[in-house]
């Protein structure tokens, strides 16, 4: 992050400031913050226009996005310890994916004259087949398979770079009101069923440095002048696996890793694994607990075991140290055992401990002291073996090709059952149904094709299901005096006080839209309409659908939030019975706005 762009994000703030030194009678709704700003500081919202519109509902929609911009930032919190910093990130949870797995409006209709009229009517064969909405429920169910990468969730040594592949298929719907469902249409409200064996993970240990070519702006168009903009391709590098590879169009430059080999540590839903042979689809490996330093004659226990390890002897000159191990629970005590540097020693012949001398040396204070690494629970994993993952049993399918690792594929066996479905306890899984109606004579025109407009309600339906984050992300990161700020030019100089580092996130696209400009079916972002039924065609048609509640014909300026209003997105209105009630209700949005810092 450069200065100059803190600076920017200052005057962004003064110019909100100089517009809200009024007051407002106008009752906002509570909106939550990420109806404006994505998590990473980007608008998340359009704001609409009606092209009737009055210029006075131009000069409010103005003056929105100028208060809009004062949010469009990421912060970073600096506490003062002592002699230390403390960086902290906070991000709301995000929606890592989103699937439609029933539509029916007038983008998949087949047959338009016989348009349903209710829930009861809609059709059952307009669920999802991987390419069109043409299924019934029973043939999705039994064909249903998606799939989504989680990126940098396990390790190879100590670097988080290897994504999780997640594969769901075979889902099963089952209404909370039975009575109401012939599996025709969605249900209304459903938990979701994954039965064993339908939900997969990848975890592919092989990578590769590989290059994509991207398109990059060198140079800002000046059209006053007629300087056209300049774009210029761009080669970036990436490490990832084959799947990376293929999702990225990527072209690779050489291979990263080719697995996992013997003497090295990784992570299989973050538990971690020092492996001391791998065999064919198999592989031999311990609970890694890293390297301490052991004095002589001072018993230390193994971290997070109930293991003690008493050094009796050091060799400098041979490299070697006398030991014994013993349980302090149970009291089982190992023979003294010699362990030579670099050689792995089994303690008791049975994978409970195994043991490495790293190095001996001198201490400061002259004491001898050896440095020893440690795995305890070693065993042979091989395909078939069962883990435990956040209280629920996994499946372990392993490839090798006898020298490496390659990749592990984990397969639930516990049933998994609710709206939302627990997954990885760090994610949901939803379900949601979604139903509108629009009537012939408010909108005067013939929707059903039929030849006559009549006084009759038409809908359209869509059915959901949605990964999302259980909670966002809190990153934390400790500072020294003399230490680079991550992702800045910052240095840590000195550590006097508490500060707030915030990142502007400059706008690169209008975010402002006429309402003829809106795709109805799929806004692209929530929107915030300015204006009533009679300046802008958005709000009427929420109006004409009975989705918007409020009398706008008589209102003295009101902020109506509707949520899931249009194609999944969420709509805010702002408009009165006049131009001077818009603007009222306008200047209540911007004092929400500010308050939301």
């Amino acid at each position: 992050m450069k200065v100059k762009k803190i600076a920017a994000l200052a005057v962004g703030a003064a110019m909100v400031g100089a517009t809200m030194g009024f007051a407002s009678a106008t009752e906002v709704p509570n909106i939550p913050k990420d109806f404006f700003v994505k998590p990473d500081g980007t608008p998340n919202v359009k704001i609409v226009v009606g092209s009737s519109a009055a210029a006075m509902d131009v000069a409010s929609a103005a003056d929105i996005a100028v208060a809009l911009g004062s949010l469009l930032y990421t912060e970073e919190q600096v506490e003062v310890q002592g002699d230390y910093v403390k960086i902290k990130a906070e991000y709301p949870p995000e929606t890592v994916k989103k699937w439609t797995i029933y539509k029916y409006d007038a983008s998949t209709i087949r047959n338009k004259t016989a348009w349903a009229t209710g829930y009861d009517k809609l059709p059952g064969d307009y669920w999802w087949n991987g390419a069109g909405y043409d299924m019934t429920y029973d043939e999705w169910k039994d064909w249903f398979q998606v799939t989504t990468t989680i990126p940098d969730k396990d390790k190879i040594g100590d670097k988080q770079i290897v994504d999780w592949h997640v594969t769901f298929k075979n889902l099963e719907l089952k209404s909370k009101n039975p009575s109401d469902w012939d599996k025709k249409a969605p249900p209304k409200d459903a938990n979701i069923v994954i039965t064993p064996g339908n939900v997969t993970v990848l975890v592919d240990y092989v990578l590769y440095n590989y290059s994509i070519v991207q398109t990059k702006k060198v140079r800002d168009a000046y059209p006053e002048w007629g300087v056209p903009a300049e774009y210029q391709n761009v080669t970036v590098y990436y490490i990832g696996d084959a799947e990376n590879v293929a999702e990225d169009n990527g072209t690779i430059v050489k291979t990263y890793t080719e697995g996992v080999k013997p003497r090295e540590t990784f992570t299989v839903f973050g538990e971690t694994y020092y492996v001391l042979d791998v065999g064919n689809n198999s592989f031999v490996a311990g609970l890694d607990k890293g390297t301490e330093w052991y004095q002589v004659g001072e018993p230390q226990a193994i971290e997070g075991t109930d293991w003690v390890i008493t050094v009796l002897d050091i060799s400098i000159v041979d490299q070697r140290a006398l030991v014994t191990v013993k349980n302090a629970v149970t009291g089982k005590e190992s023979d003294q055992v010699i362990l030579e540097k670099g050689n792995p020693v089994d303690v008791f012949g049975d994978g409970a401990v195994i043991l490495t001398l790293e190095d001996t040396f001198v201490g400061i204070d002259g004491h001898l002291i050896a440095s020893i690494s440690a795995q305890v629970n070693v065993k042979t994993y091989k395909s078939g073996h069962t883990i435990t993952y956040d209280g629920k049993k996994w499946k372990m399918i392993i490839h090798t090709d006898g020298n490496y690792i390659k990749n592990i594929t984990l397969t639930n066996l516990d049933k998994l059952e609710g709206n939302p479905v627990d997954v990885f306890g760090k994610y949901d899984l939803k379900y949601k149904f979604d139903m509108k109606s629009l009537n012939e004579k408010k909108v005067n025109y013939d929707i059903n094709g039929d030849g006559n407009i009549t006084d009759t309600d038409f809908v359209v339906a869509y059915a959901y299901l949605c990964l999302k984050e259980k909670q966002g992300k809190l990153i934390e990161k400790e500072l020294k005096v003399g230490d680079k700020i991550p992702d800045t030019d910052f240095v840590v100089e000195e550590i006097h006080a508490t500060v707030t580092k915030i990142e502007p996130k400059p706008v690169s696209e209008p975010i402002t839209v006429m309402d003829f400009e809106v795709n109805m079916e799929d806004p692209g972002a929530n929107l915030i309409l300015v204006g009533g039924p009679v300046a802008n065609k958005i709000t009427k048609w929420l109006v004409d659908q009975n989705i918007s509640k409020v009398d706008w014909y008589n209102s003295p300026g009101e902020i109506e939030y509707i949520p899931d209003a249009l194609g999944g997105y969420d709509v805010v209105i702002v408009a009165g019975a006049t131009r001077n009630e818009t603007r009222a209700a306008a200047e209540a949005l911007m004092q929400y706005l500010a308050s939301l810092h």
